[in-house]
């Protein structure tokens, strides 16, 4: 499961920063998926933290999809947010195990606080999450039918060095 993980991340990395079209059909209906990056946000946590000690990660952010339709509410363009956080990597040392997810939530607004963000080990760390925003677009043809499906993904990954003193 780690290797998928990896593999995917990977794979998201090096996509994302062109507009990609992917297109499939599935029981005739057409499929088609394009993935970009263009979410702005903001995150707010120190540089520095302490040994031991609790902090909280707020993060806002703005999809160009926030014209179209807010998260959970519309069944014909349905849209969802993802945010993946990342165990940190020290910086420095080979990382054994590679990227590994810690959690993943969906998420409802623009604005979330990560609660409870803890270091046990001193060092530069670099932490690391990321918000995938996805609108599902259904096309119907002169009857009524389903004839195909859109689905566009903007990704942004979020990077902060961070040093963990005594």
């Amino acid at each position: 499961m780690k290797i998928v993980i990896s593999i995917i991340i990977i794979y998201l990395l090096f996509s994302c920063n062109n507009k990609e079209n992917i297109s499939g059909e599935y029981k005739n209906v057409k499929l088609t998926e394009s993935i970009s990056d263009d979410v702005r946000y903001t995150l707010i946590f120190p540089d520095t933290l302490r040994i031991n000690k609790s902090y909280n990660a707020i993060f806002k952010f703005d999809s160009p999809f926030d014209k179209i339709v807010e998260p959970f509410e519309d069944t014909v363009n349905f849209r969802t947010i993802t945010f993946f956080y990342y165990n940190p990597i020290e910086i420095g040392r080979k990382n054994k195990n590679g990227l590994m997810l810690k959690d993943s939530i969906l998420i409802s607004n623009k604005e979330f606080v990560l609660q409870n963000i803890k270091f046990s080990k001193k060092g530069n760390f670099l932490f690391l999450a990321m918000i995938e925003d996805q609108i599902m677009y259904n096309f119907y043809n002169k009857v009524g039918k389903r004839d195909s499906i859109h689905i566009e993904r903007k990704i942004m990954e979020i990077k902060k060095e961070i040093v963990i003193i005594e």
